[in-house]
């Protein structure tokens, strides 16, 4: 009895560990596109470009930036 328990706790283990649910609970950001091609842009032209973030996670998504 003992050992089948120990069997059946490592095997709950290890699915609990591959399941695709375990990967979902932090912050993922997700865009669906993640290239922009702008073309042949000038010398001297400023250019721009929006790619929109979706949180895919399970916890809050925060963004730090640096200064230049």
């Amino acid at each position: 009895m003992k050992r089948f328990l120990v069997s059946w706790g490592i095997l709950a283990a290890i699915v609990l560990l591959f399941s695709p649910q375990t990967s979902l609970c932090a912050p993922r950001a997700q865009t669906q596109s993640r290239v922009y091609d702008a073309g042949e842009v000038p010398q001297g032209k400023d250019i721009s470009h929006e790619f929109l973030l979706e949180n895919a996670g399970d916890e809050p998504l925060v963004f730090k930036t640096k200064p230049c």
